[in-house]
């Protein structure tokens, strides 16, 4: 099959407008009094291993000097410049990772000239799992005359993940509440599972029905008096 000819002259119009902007662009870049500022940009971690789970807290921010023209500065937006750090040789325990102007990500025309901070301090730990049930949380108080009976969820239990210690110490899964205040018959709910501590999570995310009973309550009655020993009618 012969293949068709690339004819480098092919839009040339287009990819002469392009070149002049590109030039007009550096021209007038170039012509600018290079001016320094301080921003502060999001650092992002890439290459996170599969198998470990970061468990020291991680600053969202870091303090980054740029040099550039003015206009170009002036026209930076959130997300244009990002610090960057590559995890993928993190092992578990506490590791030191540093932090380079190398290391950021900046648009054309702008120098990063310093990092604050220089390094970055970061724990690992093995990433585990394991079932635990699902126990549902239930609010509220049912009518007058009526309690709260039976209560299950479907399903019962749901796999947790997260790092080693915290997966061996947690027993349960629990939901969202489940109102039943002023309910005279069983309540049905959907509802999202989660867990309390925020460094767990669901393998795989769901839902969970509840199903609380809602049962008349037991009325007292009246025991039948014996007379005294000695009564007479």
């Amino acid at each position: 099959m012969k293949r068709p000819s690339i004819w480098p002259f092919r839009h040339i119009g287009l990819k002469a407008i392009s070149v002049a902007v590109a030039v007009l662009l550096w021209m007038v870049v170039s012509g600018e009094e290079p001016v320094e500022r301080g921003l502060r940009v999001p650092l992002e971690l890439q290459q996170m291993p599969a198998s470990l789970e970061l468990q020291s807290e991680l600053p969202a921010l870091v303090d980054v000097r740029v040099r550039g023209g003015a206009t170009t500065l002036s026209r930076i937006a959130t997300g244009d410049i990002v610090a960057v750090i590559d995890v993928h040789t993190a092992r578990a325990g506490q590791r030191l990772f540093q932090l380079t102007p190398d290391q950021v990500r900046a648009p054309f025309g702008v120098q990063v000239l310093q990092v604050t901070p220089p390094s970055v301090s970061m724990a690992f730990e093995v990433t585990a799992s394991k079932e635990v049930r699902v126990v549902p949380s239930v609010e509220g108080t049912p009518a007058q005359g009526f309690v709260v009976g039976k209560i299950t969820s479907d399903p019962q239990t749901v796999e947790v993940t997260g790092p080693a210690s915290a997966v061996r110490s947690v027993t349960e899964a629990t939901t969202e509440p489940v109102l039943v205040d002023g309910a005279r018959e069983t309540v049905n709910d959907r509802v999202t599972v989660g867990f309390v501590d925020p460094t767990l999570r669901l393998t795989s995310a769901k839902a969970a029905t509840v199903r609380v009973e809602i049962v008349p309550a037991a009325a007292d009655k009246p025991e039948r008096g014996r007379g005294r020993r000695g009564d007479r009618p």
